[in-house]
C-alpha cells in the first residue's frame, strides 16, 4: 500500500489560500486589483519617474543658463588710491610768463603737486551680477546625454511593463493554485466520507462473523481513514494560506482572503508554432528590450567620450551693478552699471590620454552589452522552448489522467458494489478507492501545471496584459 500512501501525499502539495469569509474574485478582477495596489508596481513606477526626471535634466543642457548673484561686502576701511607727489615744468606757459616778467625762463621754478589720498568707495558695497551662458557647440556631448536619457526612460518603462507581466504571472499562479488547493481539499473530503462508509461496512461484516472480512481488514481501514483525515487537515490549512497568498499579491491586507470564482481549472489553447513564439519573445520580452535600450545608451556613451576631443563654444554675458553710498572715485554713475558680452572657445590639446581611455571604456561597455544581448536572445529561445514543451506535456497528462480517471471511477464503483456482496477482499476496495483519489489529484495537478507553464510562456514573450485575462 506504500505507493498509494505516496499518492495521497500529493494532496499536501502546493499549499496556497483563503479565510473564513473570503471574497470571490474572477481572474480578471484579481489582475485588475493587483495592477492597482501591488507595491512592486509602485516601485517600478517610481523608477520610471526618476528616469523621466533624468531625461529632463539632460534636455536642460540645451537651454541657456542664467544666474543672479548678490554679494554684500564690508572692508576693514574705505578703499583709497594714493596719488604720489610730482613736479612738472610750466612748458610754453612758463616761457610766456617769463617774458611777461622779463626774467629768464630758467629762473621760474617747476610746479610741485603734493601727494593726494583719493577715496575710491565706501567700505560697504553691494554687488549684483546677472550671468548668462549659452552653449553653442559642445562636440556632441549634450546630444549624447539626451540620447542616454531617452534610452534610460525607455528602459524604465520596459521595467514597469516587465513588473506588470510578473504581477500577472504571480496572480495567475496563485489564483489557479488556490483553485487547485480547493479541488484537492474537496477530493480529500470526498475520500474521507467514502472511507467512513467503508469502515462502517467493514465493521458490520466483521462483527457479523463474515469469513471473508477479518479484524485485520477493519484495522487497516481505520489506519488509512485516520491518515487521510490528517492529510485533509493539512489541505484545509493549505487552502487557507493559498487564498491569503493570492490576496497579498493583489495588494490586500494580510488578513484578507480571496476565493476564486471559477470552479474548474481551464486548459489553455495550444498550437502556435514554436518559432513564432521565440521570435515574439526576442522582439517583445521586456528584458530583451531593456538590453536593447542599454545598448543605445552605450552607443551614446561612446559619442559622449569622443566629444572630449572636440572644442566647446559658449556665448556668455554679464550685467553688473554696484551699490555704494559713495558717489565719487570708482562709484561714478558710469561705473555703477555695466555689461559685457563675450564668446569663449575651449580647445582641448592634451589631457594625459584621459579622453582616449574614456573612449575605450565606453566602447568596451557597448561591446559587453552586445554580447549580453546575444546571450539573452539565445537564452530566451531555450526558455520559450522549455515552457512550450512543458505545456504540451501537461496537456497530454491532462488528457491521459482524464481517461485514467474515468476507468478508476468505474473500477471503484464496481469494487464497492462487489464488497457489499462479499465478492472482493477489503484491500482490493481500499486499493480501488485510493487509486481513484490519486488519479483525480494527478488530473487536477496536470491542469494546474498547464496554466502555470502557460503563464510563464506569456511572461517570456511579453504577452499583452489584455490577452492574459
Amino acid at each position: 500500500m506504500s505507493r498509494f500512501r505516496t499518492g495521497l501525499m500529493l494532496f499536501g502539495f502546493l499549499g496556497l489560500a483563503a479565510s473564513a469569509a473570503p471574497t470571490s474574485y474572477s481572474l480578471s478582477d484579481c489582475i485588475d486589483q493587483a495592477l492597482k495596489a501591488n507595491r512592486t508596481r509602485a516601485i517600478s513606477q517610481a523608477s520610471e519617474r526618476v528616469a523621466e526626471a533624468q531625461l529632463n535634466q539632460a534636455l536642460s543642457a540645451r537651454w541657456p543658463e542664467a544666474s543672479l548673484e548678490v554679494t554684500g561686502l564690508r572692508r576693514d576701511q574705505d578703499a583709497n588710491f594714493l596719488f604720489p607727489s610730482s613736479t612738472f615744468s610750466l612748458g610754453d606757459m612758463g616761457t610766456i610768463l617769463a617774458q611777461a616778467l622779463q626774467i629768464p625762463a630758467s629762473q621760474l621754478p617747476g610746479v610741485t603737486i603734493p601727494a593726494q589720498n583719493v577715496k575710491l568707495f565706501d567700505r560697504d558695497t553691494l554687488t549684483s551680477s546677472l550671468n548668462v551662458h549659452v552653449p553653442l557647440y559642445t562636440g556632441g556631448k549634450v546630444s549624447a546625454l539626451i540620447k542616454q536619457g531617452k534610452a534610460g526612460l525607455d528602459a524604465a518603462r520596459a521595467e514597469t511593463h516587465r513588473t506588470d507581466l510578473q504581477i500577472v504571472q504571480d496572480v495567475r499562479r496563485y489564483y489557479y493554485g488556490a483553485l487547485l488547493s480547493r479541488k484537492l481539499l474537496a477530493i480529500g473530503e470526498e475520500g474521507v466520507e467514502r472511507l467512513k462508509v467503508m469502515t462502517e461496512l467493514t465493521e458490520r461484516l466483521y462483527q457479523n462473523g463474515s469469513g471473508r472480512v477479518k479484524k485485520t481488514d477493519y484495522l487497516r481501514t481505520q489506519v488509512i481513514l485516520a491518515s487521510l483525515k490528517s492529510l485533509v487537515s493539512t489541505l484545509q490549512s493549505n487552502e487557507e494560506m493559498a487564498r491569503t497568498a493570492l490576496a497579498n499579491t493583489m495588494g490586500l491586507p494580510w488578513h484578507a482572503s480571496v476565493a476564486p470564482v471559477d470552479q474548474d481549472i481551464p486548459t489553455p489553447a495550444y498550437g502556435e508554432p514554436l518559432d513564432e513564439l521565440v521570435a515574439r519573445a526576442q522582439n517583445l520580452n521586456p528584458q530583451a528590450l531593456q538590453i536593447g535600450y542599454g545598448l543605445s545608451a552605450a552607443e551614446a556613451g561612446v559619442d559622449k567620450a569622443r566629444s572630449g576631443h572636440l572644442p566647446v563654444v559658449v556665448l556668455f554675458g554679464t550685467a553688473d551693478r554696484y551699490d555704494n553710498s559713495y558717489h565719487a572715485g570708482l562709484m561714478t554713475e558710469q561705473n555703477r552699471n555695466s555689461w559685457t558680452l563675450g564668446l569663449r572657445v575651449q580647445v582641448p590639446i592634451f589631457s594625459g590620454f584621459r579622453v582616449q581611455n574614456e573612449i575605450r571604456e565606453a566602447q568596451a561597455r557597448k561591446d559587453r552589452l552586445g554580447l549580453e544581448r546575444q546571450q539573452l536572445m539565445e537564452g530566451l529561445g531555450v526558455q520559450v522552448k522549455d515552457a512550450f514543451l512543458q505545456i504540451a506535456r501537461s496537456i497530454q497528462q491532462t488528457k491521459s489522467t482524464g481517461e485514467a480517471l474515468a476507468a478508476a471511477t468505474e473500477s471503484r464503483e464496481l469494487h464497492e458494489r462487489a464488497y457489499r456482496e462479499e465478492l472482493v477482499d477489503t484491500k482490493d476496495v481500499i486499493e480501488a478507492q485510493l487509486t481513484e483519489l490519486f488519479i483525480r489529484s494527478q488530473h487536477q495537478k496536470a491542469r494546474y501545471d498547464t496554466q502555470l507553464h502557460q503563464s510563464q510562456l506569456d511572461n517570456l514573450i511579453g504577452q499583452n496584459l489584455a490577452a492574459n485575462r
